[in-house]
Protein backbone atom coordinates (compact mmCIF):
# COMPACT_ATOMS: atom_id res chain seq x y z
CA UNK A 1 0.00 0.00 0.00
CA UNK A 2 1.23 3.32 -1.02
CA UNK A 3 0.91 6.25 1.65
CA UNK A 4 0.87 9.84 1.39
CA UNK A 5 4.22 10.34 2.41
CA UNK A 6 5.70 8.00 -0.41
CA UNK A 7 3.83 9.44 -2.86
CA UNK A 8 4.63 12.90 -1.92
CA UNK A 9 8.41 11.70 -1.85
CA UNK A 10 8.07 9.84 -5.61
CA UNK A 11 6.49 13.53 -6.67
CA UNK A 12 9.29 15.45 -5.15
CA UNK A 13 11.55 13.18 -6.70
CA UNK A 14 10.29 13.98 -10.35
CA UNK A 15 10.49 17.51 -9.59
CA UNK A 16 14.07 17.59 -8.73
CA UNK A 17 14.52 15.80 -12.19
CA UNK A 18 12.92 17.75 -13.88
CA UNK A 19 14.58 20.98 -12.53
CA UNK A 20 17.91 18.60 -13.18
CA UNK A 21 16.80 18.93 -17.00
CA UNK A 22 15.90 22.01 -17.14
CA UNK A 23 19.30 23.40 -15.74
CA UNK A 24 20.98 21.60 -18.16
CA UNK A 25 19.25 22.51 -20.79
CA UNK A 26 19.85 25.98 -19.95
CA UNK A 27 23.67 25.62 -19.32
CA UNK A 28 23.55 24.22 -23.29
CA UNK A 29 22.57 27.23 -24.42
CA UNK A 30 24.67 29.47 -22.34
CA UNK A 31 27.53 27.06 -23.69
CA UNK A 32 26.49 28.00 -27.17
CA UNK A 33 26.08 31.56 -26.96
CA UNK A 34 29.18 31.61 -25.67
CA UNK A 35 31.16 30.00 -28.20
CA UNK A 36 28.73 31.67 -31.08
CA UNK A 37 29.86 35.19 -29.67
CA UNK A 38 33.21 34.29 -29.22
CA UNK A 39 33.56 33.09 -32.73
CA UNK A 40 31.73 36.63 -33.62
CA UNK A 41 28.09 35.97 -34.33
CA UNK A 42 25.86 39.42 -33.81
CA UNK A 43 23.83 39.21 -30.61
CA UNK A 44 21.18 38.85 -32.44
CA UNK A 45 22.23 36.05 -33.97
CA UNK A 46 22.91 34.41 -30.67
CA UNK A 47 19.72 35.20 -29.23
CA UNK A 48 17.41 33.62 -32.44
CA UNK A 49 19.72 30.45 -32.57
CA UNK A 50 19.60 29.92 -28.55
CA UNK A 51 16.71 31.47 -27.52
CA UNK A 52 18.30 33.22 -24.79
CA UNK A 53 17.43 36.75 -24.03
CA UNK A 54 18.87 39.48 -25.33
CA UNK A 55 19.86 40.70 -21.52
CA UNK A 56 21.49 37.14 -20.76
CA UNK A 57 23.63 37.33 -24.23
CA UNK A 58 24.73 41.30 -23.39
CA UNK A 59 26.03 39.91 -20.30
CA UNK A 60 27.77 36.89 -21.69
CA UNK A 61 29.43 39.00 -24.25
CA UNK A 62 30.46 41.45 -21.49
CA UNK A 63 31.90 38.75 -20.11
CA UNK A 64 34.10 37.37 -22.69
CA UNK A 65 35.23 40.52 -23.30
CA UNK A 66 37.10 40.87 -19.98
Amino acid sequence: MITNIERTLDEMKKQALMAGKVEGKLEGKIEVARAALGKGFSIEDVVEITGLSIETILELKKELDN
